[in-house]
């Protein structure tokens, strides 16, 4: 209980923008002018892992797009969808070309001066969750801030999972971007999870506590206005000393990473 009512607080703070999002589950791109655009993006990595799970520790495709509406000074509107591609029998299970997740994603977001703020909502699914080694599909809800500036960002996201955990995941964390050309941007993030005792359960605790560690160094080339390509190298571990010895995932900690190729149109 008193880890819910510090996550609720939290919630408060990101509002205000004292603090800022793990990024949703499509990729990001901002138009400040009005009308309709579209991204998409392919990533290959060599891992599956999100907040402290390594859902697979083999080589992934995830592909992922997003269609918006900017609305200029009144905010982006937007619809996203973002899947995984097994590439291996690591999970045993690979009928449908390795598809075993789809993401759909509801949300809007706007700039209140430095501050970028976004609300939406996400509806995880599992084409063929009837193995032993797929969860049933769930909701949440998140709110994500960050604060804009030269130096670095800060962000944060709450999110609170109401299908199957009834819990809330807090993450935050500093970004910092380089542009080096007028093509290539070189960048460095780090962060922290946290989740209630409810929504610890995804990582086999049972206690609130932080959950997950992550840094990462990336790069971006753009070969045009439009396309672009990038890769990144990343470290998670798990932090929570329970969730670690219950280990429901195939690594406590891991090295990974890939290669990204990006369109806006």
């Amino acid at each position: 209980m008193l880890m819910k009512a510090w996550m609720m607080i939290a919630a408060l703070a990101v509002a205000t923008g004292l603090v800022a999002q793990e990024a949703p589950v499509v990729a990001q791109g901002e138009r400040a002018e009005a009308g309709w655009g579209m991204d998409a993006v392919a990533d290959l990595f060599s891992a599956y892992v999100w907040r402290g799970g390594v859902y697979n520790d083999r080589p992934v495709f995830q592909p992922a797009a997003k269609l918006t509406y900017a609305a200029a000074e009144y905010g982006t509107l937007g619809a996203g969808l973002w899947s995984n591609f097994d590439l291996t029998d690591r999970n045993g299970q690979v009928a449908g070309g390795g598809l075993n997740e789809i993401d759909y994603q509801l949300f809007y977001k706007i700039d209140a001066g430095d501050v970028a703020l976004e609300i939406g909502h996400v509806w995880y699914t599992f084409p063929r969750a009837n193995g032993p080694d797929y969860r049933p599909s769930t909701r949440e809800v998140y709110l994500y801030a960050a604060y804009n500036s030269d130096w670095v960002t800060p962000f944060a996201n709450l999110a609170y999972d109401y299908g199957n955990y009834d819990g809330f995941y807090l993450s935050v964390g500093l970004n910092k971007e380089v542009a080096l050309t007028d093509q290539l941007t070189l960048g460095a993030e780090m962060s922290l999870g946290a989740g209630d005792d409810d929504y610890m359960t995804y990582v086999g605790a049972d206690d609130a506590g932080l959950m997950d560690f992550n840094a990462a160094v990336y790069a971006d080339f753009a070969l045009t206005d439009s396309v672009s390509v990038g890769g990144r190298v990343a470290w998670m571990s798990l932090v929570d000393s329970d969730a670690r010895d219950a280990t429901p995932y195939w690594d406590e900690d891991i090295l990974w990473g890939g290669l990204s190729v990006s369109a806006a149109f």
